[in-house]
């Protein structure tokens, strides 16, 4: 379950058992320059949040809460607090946690709600920068884990940060190919879709993003420059959603009067 905003390269194969992959002294301090500038930090700022912010806005209010899952250093734990009455953020790394400067209505707690549930129910969670690295019977786990934490009706919303698909996502798969082992983890959207559905929830919504081609560490300032104008015209030209290198899934815990006979 180790955090979500991990601060590693998107997609870099980690730890065997993500629950230790980011147990490091002073990763939450250096993860969270990951989205100050550059590459990230434009397409966290003029992409992604306005959409994590409109999905929070939609689910949220005073009297509503929300869970974090693998919150890192409280990236979305932050934006949720915004919207939501009361905001808990958990993680199973205590650096990481340690980067955190929570809102007044948040609360952090270092625990594993895979092994360890909390006594609350939510009407929204959030997964960011997890379940790409994890594998899938971690997955699994979180799933179930988070199912179990929402009201009926609740909402899980969680992103992949390298789709299979992608053109960095095939360079990704081309090059785990040569090297003969998985150096950078991919998941196709089918996958995540069919893993939601194992686990009890309903997709309602998948938001693609970030069409400009990920060059790592190159060109910085140029990338900061071109992600949003990239992101536009490639709504514009309707290119197609598989492209996109990250997706944000909106999924719910269904009603009962929601659930196959």
């Amino acid at each position: 379950m180790q955090s979500a905003s991990a601060p590693s390269p998107p997609g870099h194969a980690l730890s065997h058992d993500y629950r230790l992959s980011h147990a490091a002294q002073g990763c939450g301090a250096r993860y969270a320059t990951t989205f100050q500038s550059g590459y990230y930090g434009a397409l966290w700022e003029k992409i992604e949040r306005p959409i994590v912010e409109e999905i929070f806005r939609s689910a949220g209010g005073p009297d509503r809460h929300c869970l974090d899952f693998a919150c890192g250093t409280g990236r979305i734990t932050n934006v949720a607090a915004r919207y939501f009455g009361k905001v808990v953020g958990v993680d199973v790394s205590e650096p990481m946690l340690a980067g955190a400067t929570p809102c007044s209505n948040v609360r952090l707690c270092l625990i594993d709600i895979t092994n360890e549930p909390l006594n609350q129910r939510f009407n929204v969670a959030s997964a960011f920068r997890f379940f790409l690295n994890a594998d899938d019977d971690l997955r699994r786990q979180a799933l179930r884990a988070l199912r179990e934490h929402l009201v009926e009706g609740g909402q899980l919303v969680c992103n992949i940060h390298l789709n299979a698909t992608s053109p960095a996502g095939v360079a990704s798969r081309l090059l785990n190919t040569v090297v003969g082992r998985t150096k950078y983890n991919t998941l196709r959207l089918d996958r995540m879709e069919q893993l939601l559905a194992d686990a009890g929830f309903i997709v309602e919504k998948v938001i693609p993003y970030g069409f400009l081609p990920r060059p790592g560490r190159f060109a910085p300032s140029l990338c900061e420059a071109l992600v949003e104008p990239a992101e536009t015209m490639s709504r514009a030209l309707q290119i197609p959603a598989r492209l996109a290198e990250s997706f944000i899934v909106v999924a719910a815990k269904p009603k009962p009067s929601q659930c196959p006979v």
